[in-house]
């Protein structure tokens, strides 16, 4: 790594990821899209969650400026689209058809590790933006693709940790209390949702929230 390689702006960067990337609240979100999957291949959404989001922020670290320039895409637009995104899927998980729970199915038809888990609900425009503001930090920590590796590959560990520990949540949970956590975080999420949709359009129009008497 480069010589003025500096700790204290490294564990803050890691911190500032894992805090965004929240890996604790990504546990009920996993165990919420993967009903009726094995614990093999609950194992297996996890990892390639991670993957996702350690690739996602590599990728904003090196060209995410790039990209959103020649898009064009704004960071608050890119926060609208996932929050319509995360509430259509809030939706389908409160009310998933006729006040029926969903079959379980004997073998997944589709993976959520890509998207919607690793993409926006774990690795969101927070995170993206904060890998690309870090790489055009005029720190000299941050002068190689190194350094920002690293500290990604930490974060993302936690992300992979936490993921798999909800293996054994659901085995304790059961059907029953899995339906009951799929409609509470349905609602959570609802709220998450609406919440980036109106922070997106708020910051892109330039709107001036009123404040609270």
């Amino acid at each position: 790594m480069d010589m003025g390689f500096d700790v204290n702006e490294f564990i803050k960067y890691v911190g500032a990821l894992i805090a965004l990337l929240d890996p604790i609240s990504a546990v009920p979100l996993m165990l919420s899209l993967t009903p009726g999957y094995s614990a093999r291949d609950r194992v297996g959404v996890a990892i390639g969650a991670t993957v996702t989001v350690f690739v996602a922020l590599l990728v904003a670290s090196w060209l995410g400026e790039e990209i959103l320039a020649f898009l064009p895409i704004s960071v608050d637009l890119f926060r609208v689209a996932g929050g319509l995104l995360i509430l259509l899927i809030a939706i389908s998980m409160i009310m998933p058809g006729a006040g029926h729970a969903p079959a379980a199915p004997a073998a997944p038809e589709h993976n959520p590790a890509i998207v919607p888990l690793g993409i926006p609900l774990i690795c969101g425009p927070g995170a993206i933006a904060t890998a690309i503001l870090f790489a055009n930090h005029p720190d000299p920590t941050w002068s190689s693709m190194e350094a920002h590796g690293a500290a990604i590959a930490v974060a993302t560990l936690a992300v992979l940790i936490c993921l798999l520990l909800a293996v054994p949540i659901e085995r304790v949970l059961g059907k029953t209390g899995m339906r009951v956590a799929t409609q509470v975080m349905g609602i959570i999420l609802a709220a998450v949702g609406i919440e980036m949709i109106v922070g997106g359009l708020t910051d892109h129009l330039g709107w001036v929230t009123r404040a609270e008497p």
